[in-house]
């Protein structure tokens, strides 16, 4: 008895550190700015055992809230602030789900990807950040991402958490 009671825990605890604690994301507000600049920040967005396929996830964990939360406060496209290496402000042109999810997240099937798109694009691990600014019209002096379009390219791929509950917060936290 006692063997199968440490065997059970054993596994219990196994799965607990393999699946991670997710909790909801969280949305700072910059107060400066008003509502239109968030700061989406995912902790334990991801529940496999890879580096890779966490920081997968996690990044399109954080591209799913970042849509959602745009289409909930009444605008249509977002443009990422930061991190700098996809910051539409800076320069990028990457306005697609597709074309930010191939060049962010590193290779979910190989476990040690030690190539250069580990934690890159605000993703460490099963943590991700993206610093966003939103908008109703189109910019014209850089690039913007619909969406309508993020969401439903995540849902045709299956790539969709349905992550419509993330907590609001006031305070605005150093990025």
């Amino acid at each position: 008895m006692r063997k199968i009671t440490k065997n059970f825990m054993l596994g219990i605890s196994s799965i607990v550190l393999l699946a991670g604690c997710a909790s909801k994301p969280k949305v700072y507000f910059d107060p400066r700015t008003g509502d239109n600049t968030a700061l989406i920040s995912i902790m334990n967005g991801a529940g496999t055992p890879s580096w890779g396929s966490n920081e997968s996830k996690a990044f399109r964990n954080a591209l799913e809230v970042a849509a959602r939360l745009t289409l909930k406060k009444g605008y249509k496209y977002f443009a990422i602030v930061k991190p700098d290496d996809i910051s539409n402000l800076k320069g990028s042109l990457r306005n697609t789900a597709k074309e930010l999810i191939e060049y962010c997240s590193p290779s979910a099937a190989n476990i040690f990807d030690f190539g250069q798109k580990l934690h890159r694009c605000g993703t460490y691990n099963t943590n991700a950040k993206l610093l966003i600014e939103m908008y109703n019209t189109k910019r014209t002096d850089y690039t913007v991402i619909d969406a309508k379009k993020v969401l439903e390219y995540l849902k045709k791929h299956e790539l969709s958490d349905d992550l419509t509950e993330f907590e609001e917060k006031d305070e605005f936290p150093k990025y």
